[in-house]
């Protein structure tokens, strides 16, 4: 008896420490959002210039297996990401298509728990991490998130105060005419769709309030932890919030050139 104890105290020490050593990815969180968001194209004479699938491939972004991105078939419902330990992150601003706002580019942290009511008193926005339309393509932007922490990003549309959210039920209702699945969104317009990437997890924002021309090429990203743990899949809600129990997170931003 007290050899197989002996035995199991040994092998719980190997895989404590080898946990220690392997840093646990960051989870990708989905809220329950099921709206495929109807990505337009060609409201400009250069219908090139709205239209996701060619500014992807004009800029080497692909599905993890190399194949070309659908813009409708391939978007991620998540949300949200979260860590459960103190990492640095990186944001490249990949570019723009066709937009000619100024909109404020950063990072949000909600302080409480996201599977529950949305509660606007939770929302955290920092300072900007870059403005739209100002900065050089292919600029990466690094900062740091606390241990316990739910962050998404946002854009402050033209930079007039109304903050658009990767977090659904943050944002203002769908109005554009050009949304056409309207009755779909029970809540707030998706105004980011996520997509997992040969670059990380790829982000696509429209910067209308209310959805525009939904063409989500108004400011593209690529998002990636700098220790290259990685991303998990969207856990299970019991498993987020046991991981997220009491402890919520801060920001610092910092930024550099390549």
């Amino acid at each position: 008896m007290k050899k197989n104890a002996l035995v199991f105290m040994a092998a719980l020490s190997v895989i404590l420490m080898a946990t220690t050593v392997q840093a646990i990815p960051t989870s990708v969180v989905g809220l329950g959002d099921t709206t495929i968001e109807n990505v337009q194209i060609g409201y400009t004479n250069n219908p090139k210039l709205e239209n996701l699938e060619y500014w992807f491939a004009e800029n080497g972004v692909t599905n993890k297996d190399g194949s070309a991105i659908d813009p409708l078939t391939d978007q991620s419902q998540a949300e949200l990401f979260f860590t459960d330990e103190t990492r640095e992150y990186e944001i490249e601003f990949l570019g723009i298509g066709h937009a000619g706002y100024h909109s404020p580019f950063g990072v949000f942290v909600y302080n409480g728990n996201p599977y529950e009511d949305y509660d606007a008193d939770n929302m955290t926005y920092y300072d900007p991490l870059f403005v739209q339309n100002e900065v050089e393509e292919n600029t990466t932007y690094n900062f740091m998130i606390e241990a316990g922490s739910y962050f998404g990003f946002y854009l402050d549309s033209n930079g007039r105060g109304t903050k658009l959210t990767t977090m659904v039920d943050a944002n203002p209702k769908a109005r554009s005419k050009r949304v056409h699945n309207k009755d779909q969104y029970t809540s707030g317009l998706d105004h980011a769709i996520f997509f997992e990437t040969n670059k990380g997890y790829t982000m696509a924002f429209e910067d209308i309030v209310g959805g525009g021309d939904v063409d989500y090429e108004d400011l593209v990203v690529n998002f990636n932890p700098t220790d290259g743990s990685g991303f998990n899949p969207t856990p299970e809600p019991g498993t987020m919030l046991l991981l997220g129990l009491g402890l919520f997170g801060a920001v610092v931003v910092r930024k550099r050139k390549k």
